[in-house]
């Protein structure tokens, strides 16, 4: 009990503090990590710097030699990466996880806008709505009480807790620092929803929610063009924009088929964004950058030892050649996840208040059920969990939090051991490495499963409802 009140104690002191310093540790914290990370490299034969940093520095060699960044073996990413990284080159070859580190900051401060904005908006909506039950004046002046910045409650309190998950995380301060690029990615993926959300409370502005919703595509678009799993946050996006709910398939046919001004809006961007970078580098750099950047990333097929559920498998049937077990595989491996992300967009996707969860639920689990999966994919959806705390807050307590969080870490653990023994010491752990997958595709099965049941709506969640 005693730790634990500290504990608390500890938690109330830093949330008073002004969010400008969390801020400033933030970057200091990750400055000490850059700095590290350069002695570290220099005396040890582990690397701390990320193998994809020194594949994207030599692809911006490439550039500045007037080639393509592609003509570096193994470089399979948007050549934005390349052109952000050649101060690596001409200044300080650390100086892309600067710019990642910034971008790690950015996403911080996108969290502490969305769920800021998100539940003052909410207040606001459910005071409008009590008002005009109650025969009062249905005009909500600004002047609402939402609690000071030290109240528990307040949206200003929950907002800095919310970033503060992101700012202090170490995995995500560690891999941003390595020179992993997914912290630049995930700003754009969060920038979305944080324009398509801004969009809806602009309702009497209809230019400005238009403008909002478009350049919201366009973001989207970018964001594909990044990293292509974004792509499945379309039918979210899109659905959130509809005038009505999907109740059955007559109602979700209606909804593709015959779409609003707003949804041709978003799809319009999206389209316009993602063909416009994709023509601009085709130009550049032909078939080779189709092919690396776009449909490398659906063939791929990596029988080096990873976290998936499917590595053994393709591991066994590597020697068998795409004719023997290709297709059979593909199917396993796509339809349970397609499934599971269909439904989950359907049953979170409709409504503006749920969307950050459909989103983190969608990206949660297309790392755990993909045929790879790496640490890095964790950023993924840990960027976005932030959005969606407050809604587990109410029904699930800190130490249940603290339970699951602790059973993925040790699962991840357990997975560890035996790919360091293969990786380092030679040992054939192959067979440990698979049932460790398993154990691990379990544990981020149930936990998923106890987020969707802990998730709770707000009381101020009124949209569609009445």
């Amino acid at each position: 009990m005693a730790k634990v009140s500290l504990y608390y104690r500890l938690k109330e002191r830093l949330l008073t503090l002004p969010f400008r310093f969390h801020i400033i540790v933030s970057i200091l914290i990750r400055v000490i990590f850059i700095i590290y990370g350069t002695i570290h490299d220099q005396h040890s034969d582990v690397p701390f710097t990320d193998i994809d940093y020194i594949v994207v520095t030599d692809g911006a060699r490439q550039l500045l030699a007037g080639n393509s960044p592609f003509n570096r073996h193994t470089y399979r990413y948007s050549p934005l990466y390349a052109f952000m990284q050649i101060p690596n080159v001409v200044l300080y070859r650390e100086m892309g996880k600067f710019i990642y580190s910034c971008f790690d900051i950015l996403v911080a401060l996108l969290i502490y806008s969305i769920v800021r904005n998100e539940l003052q908006s909410q207040c606001n909506k459910a005071v409008q709505y009590l008002l005009a039950k109650y025969g009062k004046a249905t005009k909500f002046s600004a002047s609402v009480n939402y609690g000071d910045s030290d109240t528990r409650k307040s949206p200003e309190r929950i907002a800095k807790a919310s970033a503060c998950f992101w700012l202090y995380n170490p995995l995500t301060a560690v891999i941003s620092t390595r020179g992993n690029g997914d912290s630049f990615s995930s700003f754009f993926v969060i920038f979305t929803l944080y324009l398509l959300i801004k969009s809806d409370d602009c309702r009497e502005n209809l230019k400005k929610r238009n403008w909002l919703i478009f350049i919201a595509g366009c973001i989207h678009g970018f964001a594909i063009h990044l990293r292509l799993y974004p792509l499945l946050f379309s039918l979210a996006y899109y659905l959130t924009l509809s005038r009505g709910l999907v109740r059955s398939i007559k109602d979700f046919l209606r909804i593709l088929l015959f779409p609003s001004f707003q949804q041709l809006l978003l799809v319009f961007g999206t389209l316009l964004s993602l063909t416009t970078f994709t023509c601009i580098f085709y130009k550049l750099y032909g078939w080779q950058y189709i092919y690396e950047g776009y449909l490398y990333h659906f063939i791929r097929k990596d029988i080096r030892h990873n976290f998936s559920l499917y590595f053994l498998m393709q591991y066994l049937s590597s020697g068998l050649g795409v004719g023997g077990q290709g297709m059979l595989e593909k199917i396993v491996i796509l339809a349970p996840q397609f499934i599971l992300i269909l439904y989950l967009t359907i049953g979170f996707g409709q409504y503006r208040q749920t969307l950050p969860f459909c989103i983190f639920s969608v990206t949660y689990t297309l790392v755990t059920f993909n045929s790879v999966v790496t640490s890095q994919y964790f950023i993924w959806y840990m960027a976005l969990l932030p959005l969606c705390i407050n809604n587990f807050s109410q029904t699930m307590s800190m130490e249940k939090s603290a339970f699951y969080f602790g059973l993925w870490m040790l699962s991840q653990g357990l997975w560890l051991l035996p790919a360091y023994l293969l990786e380092f010491q030679m040992w054939n752990t192959f067979y440990w490495i698979g049932a460790q997958s398993v154990l691990f595709f379990v544990v981020n099965n149930l936990i998923l499963a106890r987020l969707i049941e802990n998730y709770s709506f707000t009381s101020f969640k009124i949209r569609k409802l009445f």
